[in-house]
């Protein structure tokens, strides 16, 4: 199931495109738009950057960035599971798609099957 929201018209094969997005009244806001060769980016580091925009954009607190990397074991400090959280979907075919954040988002779509992007059914 392709989710169809908001795939990046001028998306490559062979690159990655950034967006991070903020929420302001009742909708999203457009904030940054780039896009990389995927050859620079390691999938640990695309995780990595997409938690590090996230934080830039929505000046997310120390104490939150702490618990967003603690685990459920105990209760002092609470984890907090939810304002760096990471999603997997597919906006259309033959893209992989990552999501990272709640009231601001950051996301990564990447072409992983090109003979079948863009292809329509």
């Amino acid at each position: 199931m392709y989710e169809n929201y908001k795939p990046c018209d001028e998306l490559k094969s062979r690159e990655i495109c950034f967006v991070v997005e903020q929420y302001d009244q009742g909708k999203f806001i457009r904030q940054f738009h780039k896009h990389v060769p995927e050859s620079r980016l390691s999938n640990d580091s695309r995780s990595n950057l997409l938690r590090a925009l996230v934080i830039k954009f929505s000046a997310i607190s120390a104490e939150t960035i702490v618990r967003c990397h603690l685990n459920a074991r105990g209760k002092h400090p609470a984890a907090d599971d939810v304002s760096l959280r990471f999603f997997v979907t597919h906006p259309e075919r033959g893209v992989l798609r990552s999501y990272c954040g709640t009231n601001t988002k950051a996301w990564s779509d990447q072409v992983i099957q090109p003979n079948e992007f863009r292809q329509h059914a």
